[in-house]
């Protein structure tokens, strides 16, 4: 019973953090944008934020999409997709040569990893853990705003 109901919990946290991802972006009052496509800069090797943003929104949406297809009853299907994330990100790194874009990876990568090891604590029982998934859904959300302040998404 004790599973069932970690599973539940697990799941429906996990999908807030997702959330925070793949969904569109509130309007900021003055409705632009702030993707920067305007000239590189130095260390960039000639990549557009734009781009780069693209190659980090293609790897998250990748993510959400592996996370809605794991099952609620198979926890362990759920702390995979949270994992695999992590590893895309880190495969998507060496493809970021924007600095700006760069900057954020680091910590969306970390938000993932550490997510997914929350999750399967939960997973096996330790429901204390449940309190440390909401601060990292939390902390998730704020490192997305990171990421759209940046990609304007």
């Amino acid at each position: 019973m004790h599973r069932s109901i970690a599973a539940v919990v697990l799941v429906a946290l996990a999908a807030l953090g997702l959330a925070a991802c793949t969904a569109s972006p509130t309007p900021s009052g003055t409705g632009t944008a702030t993707v920067q496509a305007g000239p590189d800069g130095p260390g960039d090797s000639g990549q557009s934020t734009e781009d780069a943003c693209a190659l980090v929104r293609d790897s998250v949406v990748a993510a959400a999409e592996e996370f809605e297809t794991a099952a609620a009853d198979d926890p362990a299907s759920v702390v995979e997709a949270m994992r695999a994330a992590a590893e895309k990100l880190g495969e998507t790194a060496s493809e970021i040569t924007n600095d700006q874009v760069a900057a954020l990876l680091p910590s969306l990568q970390e938000m993932y990893g550490q997510i997914g090891d929350v999750l399967e604590a939960l997973a096996n029982g330790d429901l204390d853990q449940s309190g440390e998934l909401a601060e990292l859904a939390t902390t998730f959300r704020e490192t997305m705003d990171g990421f759209r302040d940046v990609c304007g998404e």
